[in-house]
């Protein structure tokens, strides 16, 4: 995604709809990464809507948690804490993994299907080595699990969190050796869910996630620490320098 995809060429009804999409979709692609100042008259120029559809997308943005709002109304990319990314993903193991299950006993051939042929596409792009299509691809193959879960109440309780997991998840594929297990892992769950084994599914669905969460907790607690060790550091240096 890049930012002149952010404008909204179109001019429908529900312009706060498609302003909170595409901002959704830019925080959770990398667009605005964490930690990140969003700016409402730059956000009004890249969508080309005014300051009203953006400041009601924006409260959309904070409720889901994806943006925070501090002192004299600066607003930033919401930053996930490690204890954060470990709760989301522990979440998602008791959502998705019950969600898989479901698809396996109720889910018809044709999202079988296209089950499978985002997964043939996901080992197409891995080949290719490009992180960002890959997560984007990801999120199209849980998507496609939850709704064929048969359950609104587990979709959307899941896909709030798959929002916020997004980026984290091409941070997760950016960790040394994670890419290939993680296509392993989906060749696993791919295959249960072929041989419509709905135990078998919930279980490489579980271990999957399972791996993913340590791969992520333990990037963002290096990260943690290295920070929490720089700021001395830089403590130090500004006061030799006064």
């Amino acid at each position: 995604m890049e930012y002149q995809d952010l404008r909204i060429v179109e001019n429908p009804t529900l312009v706060r709809e498609h302003a909170l999409d595409k901002l959704r979709n830019a925080i959770s692609r990398g667009l605005y990464p964490p930690g990140m100042r969003l700016v409402e008259r730059e956000l009004c120029e890249a969508l080309g809507v005014s300051r009203t559809s953006v400041r009601e997308a924006l409260r959309q943005l904070q409720a889901e948690n994806l943006i925070e709002v501090g002192k004299r109304r600066n607003i930033t990319v919401a930053v996930v804490s490690a204890k954060d990314a470990e709760d989301i993903y522990l979440m998602r193991e008791m959502l998705e993994t019950l969600a898989v299950k479901r698809f396996v006993a109720l889910a018809d051939e044709n999202a079988i299907k296209k089950l499978v042929r985002i997964h043939k596409d996901l080992r197409k792009v891995l080949n290719k080595g490009d992180v960002r299509e890959l997560a984007i691809m990801a999120g199209e193959f849980y998507e496609t699990i939850l709704n064929g879960s048969g359950s609104k109440v587990i979709a959307d309780m899941a896909r709030q969190l798959l929002t916020r997991v997004n980026y984290l998840r091409m941070r997760s594929m950016a960790e040394p050796h994670r890419l290939e297990d993680g296509m392993h892992e989906w060749d696993r769950l791919i295959e249960a869910i072929v041989e419509r084994n709905a135990n078998a599914a919930a279980k490489a669905m579980g271990e999957h996630l399972a791996n993913a969460r340590r791969a992520i907790v333990a990037k963002l607690q290096q990260e943690e620490e290295q920070a929490a060790a720089a700021v001395p550091e830089r403590a130090a240096a500004t006061r030799r320098s006064g």
